[in-house]
This record gives structure tokens, C-alpha cells and sequence, in this order.
């Protein structure tokens, strides 16, 4: 087996690899996801807001953000939340449960999981 040889086989080489990788990511009957997975998100805290590790919170999805709201005053928002979380919501009442799960006091941010 020459280097030309192995120059020739590439191409279908590539073809081969480029296949098996489509047909992997393609889903089928069988594909299942984990629905157990907990969902968090990154939400920066308001000024003057001194949250804790365990507090619940009620989450909004207001025009692309969400928002943490205990009684009527907003105490966090997540400007950049994920998507799937945001659609979640939207399909949902529009409102769910949060609680924090780690207060980040450098950077003035929270992690927040839905429950």
C-alpha cells in the first residue's frame, strides 16, 4: 500500500465517515432523551438584593427575559436565558418556581434551578 494508494481511498474514506456521523445525529423510534435533567439558568441580581441558597422565587418570561419575582418586587433577571426554558415557560402559564441554587456575590449573579 503506497501513499499513492491511500490518496485514492481518502475521498470515499471521508464520504464514509461524513455518513455514519448524519446517521448518528439522525434521530429514530428509539432515540430517547433524559427527562430528568435539572434545568438552571445564570441571572444577574438587582441592586441591593441580598439573596440565599434555597429561596424560592417566581419566574416570568417577559418579552425574551425572565425574571425572579418575590411578591411584587423583581430581585433578578436573565437577560440571556436558554431557550428551551424560556419556550417552557411560554407554553406553559407564563409562570413557574424557581429556587437558587448557588449566589455568585463577585459577579453578582445567580444560579437559579427551576423546579
Amino acid at each position: 500500500m503506497g501513499a499513492e494508494e491511500l490518496q485514492k481511498r481518502r475521498p470515499s474514506h471521508d464520504k464514509y465517515i461524513d455518513r455514519q456521523r448524519v446517521a448518528l445525529a439522525t434521530l429514530d423510534l428509539f432515540t430517547r432523551f433524559p427527562e430528568d435533567q435539572p434545568r438552571s439558568f445564570i441571572a444577574v441580581m438587582e441592586k441591593g438584593i441580598s439573596p440565599s441558597v434555597g429561596s424560592d422565587h417566581i419566574l416570568q418570561a417577559d418579552k425574551g427575559k425572565l425574571l425572579g419575582c418575590v411578591g411584587n418586587s423583581v430581585q433578578f433577571s436573565a437577560p440571556n436565558a436558554p431557550s428551551d426554558i424560556l419556550k417552557a415557560l411560554s407554553a406553559g402559564a407564563g409562570i413557574a418556581v424557581g429556587e437558587i441554587i448557588r449566589v455568585n456575590p463577585l459577579s453578582n449573579t445567580v444560579e437559579v434551578k427551576i423546579k
